[in-house]
């Protein structure tokens, strides 16, 4: 929670609005300077925006605008007070004499002003050359500073205090530095070494209850130093002692702590400000739901955790990222191909969260500042907002809200089969507070998916931001998927080489698709968590499939260039024998829906892979569709297509005199047999196809694998041809077999 101004002055007030943009256009990753924004509007072509722009960005637009509104009217309030007052009368109306010498104090004023603003912006410059300084600065002392004063930065700026000791202690001979940030009901310790190196991180809070070791272990893996060198050194008494010795790269992830130190200082702020609601208590009964919601998916699954993961309300994790309850809804295939779930089983249910290194997309709940009542809050007396089994049985109601029935926990993909019952408090219209989900990694989502869950908390101006017929500037979902890469029009993927091989060349339909790039959905109640994760799964789920087409950025050229490397007896890439299939990834319906086209060498039929991904787990069901083609047999050419009908003629001859004198009802037989066979179009069943692509989360994959299926398959169908006596089943001579395909030679 930033600090409360204690701004007098025009100018003062000023320099906060100046603090306010420039640390949301930081946030928004735009341009913080003017001169930077200047060269960006004189630019032809400039670089397209990255979707932030929206209330569910990095930004609490909504408090940034109250804070902007309450500056400029403490500005227009003193111009005002100034217009009305004395002097101002004085300077217009008064006497000659004295006029004159207001007027030069006057002046004399608004030099001063102009030399504190100088003066202001010369010290702002110098303490930032300072800072850049100390932290390139291998020296353990100076690192020692830099860390202390950058943390106390930090608290001051959130409205907390800070004490400095400085001393010695038992089990270390270098000096210690011990920062105290207090606040109203917390209290954090930070032990430094003179070496710059953090011993220790303690959060004490006024109930002991809500003390919790793996946020101090949190706020110390945020804090220490990433290069890790230690040496022996001499000290003075004669003694040795490990000295860290700090890599030119070494980094502490500020940023992190920042971010947890704001979560509980926002937490402490509320205390004082709202004495009737314990906000710590609030938060630790949505992480005790998430552990009971958890459990119960595990009793009914019999211990499945994927399932959990991927179908269930996800795995908790408290205090894995971010400061407070935290649960992990997906990850994709190739993060969890090396898991073991019965370790991460282990881990769970231990809350060893630095033993889980997979990293998973995670949902973390904290608070934030509200410009309206948005939430209601549970009594000290009970301990959370879900009903256990025995009070859905007899609780009916309570004093201080209402009990829902929560239907949409129950679906056909859900694992609980009966609906959950939520208190839900009823609002104080004083306590202008927020539940907040903040998303790790932040997450790329289709437009109407943003609509839906900005819905749970009536987060309004979705509906009138980057429209593409208002700002073409905006990256589509597409685009915005592929790293912003516009211009490209085609992506190679080759997964096997030489004979049979397939280059599969992606290029994507350019339709616009609206996005926006998630960071923080605002909810009202525990129960809308769900929510939030069902469609997030949906969405995390179609941009892994849509990526998995467009990760290789790599020319067509390269791709032969890289292919003569391999296949060095090959002077001509032309004599390479493999196959190019473009493949065309089309979106009608992100992000519930895939299509990926292309024309299937082996059969010379057009196919689609149609790929619908489910709203409640992600999981994704693949059916194929073909279309109708020329086929090239030997010895005849059948035109087949959806009537299923069919239509043969003579080849060049083929057909011996011989031939002309088999008894006609046998041969109408063969012909019947030949035609049935020739009437068949490959399939594959939805069954396999969905399996194969559940397990690897990848459409060039499912796409190898269904052209591999099919060059299997014509091979038995000319294999069965040949089988048939016959002229119609002859081998032609004049057709070779080349890469399993039937064609004419060359001339």
């Amino acid at each position: 929670m930033p600090n409360t101004t204690s701004a007098i002055t025009v100018q003062e007030h000023l320099r906060d609005l100046q603090n306010l943009v420039q640390e949301s256009l930081k946030q928004w990753n735009l341009a913080t300077t003017t001169t930077a924004a200047t060269a960006l509007a004189a630019q032809s072509n400039p670089g397209r925006l990255t979707n932030e722009l929206h209330p569910l960005g990095p930004v609490q637009v909504s408090l940034l605008q109250r804070n902007y509104k309450e500056r400029i009217a403490a500005i227009r309030a003193i111009c005002l007070s100034f217009a009305q007052g004395p002097l101002h009368q004085s300077l217009n109306g008064g006497e000659a004499s004295s006029a004159a010498a207001l007027r030069k104090y006057s002046s004399l004023l608004k030099d001063e002003t102009g030399l504190e603003e100088a003066i202001h912006s010369a010290k702002s410059s110098m303490k930032l050359c300072q800072s850049t300084i100390r932290a390139a600065s291998h020296d353990g002392n100076i690192k020692s500073d830099h860390l202390i004063n950058t943390i106390r930065d930090m608290a001051t700026e959130l409205g907390l205090e800070c004490y400095l000791e400085t001393g010695s202690r038992p089990d270390s001979l270098l000096p210690v530095s011990t920062l105290t940030i207090g606040g109203n009901v917390i209290v954090i310790d930070i032990e430094v070494e003179s070496t710059g190196a953090v011993l220790r991180v303690k959060v004490s809070y006024a109930s002991e209850i809500h003390q919790d070791e793996r946020i101090d272990r949190l706020l110390a893996h945020n804090l220490r130093c990433k290069c890790g060198k230690l040496t022996p050194a001499s000290q003075e008494s004669g003694k040795t002692s490990e000295v860290l010795i700090h890599s030119p790269n070494c980094s502490r992830d500020f940023d992190a702590f920042s971010k947890n130190l704001r979560a509980l200082a926002t937490l402490d702020s509320f205390t004082k400000k709202y004495p009737n609601v314990d906000f710590f208590h609030n938060i630790r009964s949505i992480d005790m739901d998430f552990k009971e919601l958890f459990k119960r998916e595990m009793t009914i699954t019999g211990g499945d955790l994927h399932r959990v993961l991927r179908q269930g309300h996800g795995i908790p994790m408290n205090h894995a990222v971010l400061a407070g309850p935290s649960v992990a809804y997906w990850a994709s295939k190739q993060d969890l191909l090396d898991l073991s779930w019965d370790t991460l089983a282990t881990a769970v249910e231990q809350g060893a969260n630095e033993k889980v290194k997979v990293p998973f997309h995670r949902i973390s709940i904290t608070m934030e500042e509200s410009v309206t009542p948005l939430a209601g809050y549970l009594p000290t007396d009970r301990s959370g907002f879900l009903l256990s089994e025995a009070e859905m049985q007899s609780l009916s109601t309570v004093p201080y809200g209402s009990i829902m029935n929560d239907q949409g926990s129950v679906g056909p993909t859900t694992i609980l089969q009966q609906p959950l019952k939520w208190i839900v408090p009823s609002t104080d219209p004083t306590v202008e507070a927020a539940y907040i989900a903040v998303l790790h990694p932040p997450v790329v989502v289709a437009e109407e998916v943003a609509k839906q869950l900005a819905a749970l908390s009536n987060q309004a101006g979705l509906n009138t931001t980057m429209g593409f017929h208002k700002d073409p500037g905006y990256l589509s979902l597409q685009e915005r998927l592929i790293d912003q890469n516009a211009e490209q029009t085609q992506w190679t993927v080759t997964l096997d080489h030489g004979t049979n091989g397939v280059r599969q060349l992606y290029s994507f339909e350019r339709t616009k698709n609206e996005a926006r790039l998630l960071y923080r959905i605002p909810f009202t109640h525990i129960s809308q968590v769900y929510i939030c994760t069902k469609l997030l799964r949906q969405q995390v789920a179609f941009n892994t499939l849509f990526q998995s087409c467009f990760k290789e950025a790599v020319s067509v050229n390269e791709t032969k260039s890289q292919l003569a490397t391999i296949l060095p007896s090959s002077n001509n890439i032309g004599d390479d024998r493999s196959i190019e299939v473009p493949i065309v990834i089309q979106t009608p319906q992100p992000p519930s829906m895939i299509l990926a086209s292309f024309t299937n060498p082996y059969t010379d039929t057009s196919m689609a892979l149609e790929i619908l991904i489910d709203a409640g787990s992600g999981l994704p069901t693949v059916r194929l569709v073909n279309g109708g083609a020329m086929t090239l047999v030997p010895g005849l050419v059948a035109m087949t297509g959806n009537s299923g009908m069919g239509m043969s003629m003579n080849m060049g001859g083929i057909i011996s005199g011989s031939n002309l004198g088999m008894d006609f009802d046998s041969q109408q037989h063969q012909q019947q047999q030949q035609q049935q066979l020739l009437d068949q179009q490959f399939a594959i069943e939805g069954d396999k196809l969905t399996k194969v692509l559940q397990t690897c989360d990848s459409i060039p994959i499912l796409v190898r694998w269904v052209l591999k299926r099919s060059l299997a398959w014509m091979k038995e169908r000319h294999q069965s041809i040949r089988s048939h006596p016959g002229h119609l089943g002859r081998r032609a001579s004049s057709y070779v077999e080349e890469g399993g395909i039937l064609k004419r030679p060359r001339v």
